[in-house]
């Protein structure tokens, strides 16, 4: 799955993101420097290639809505 413009949708494609990093549709990550890993439920990835957990993201909406 992956969101764009505030959508959730699936992948239909594999993704390179901005620190090279490829995200495959099946959850599969490449870092650039050739590691693998596989992600897991509730992990995401930025655009920026930094990785995180769905509990994250949802702190990081309550900070931007407490101000």
């Amino acid at each position: 799955m992956m969101m764009k413009d505030g959508k959730t949708m699936e992948m239909d494609k594999d993704m390179t993101m901005s620190n090279g990093t490829m995200v495959m549709k099946d959850g599969t990550v490449k870092m650039k420097d050739g590691k693998t890993m596989m992600m897991k439920n509730g992990d995401h990835m930025y655009i920026n290639g930094k990785m995180g957990k769905m509990d994250d993201m949802k702190m990081d909406n309550m900070k931007k809505d407490s101000k």
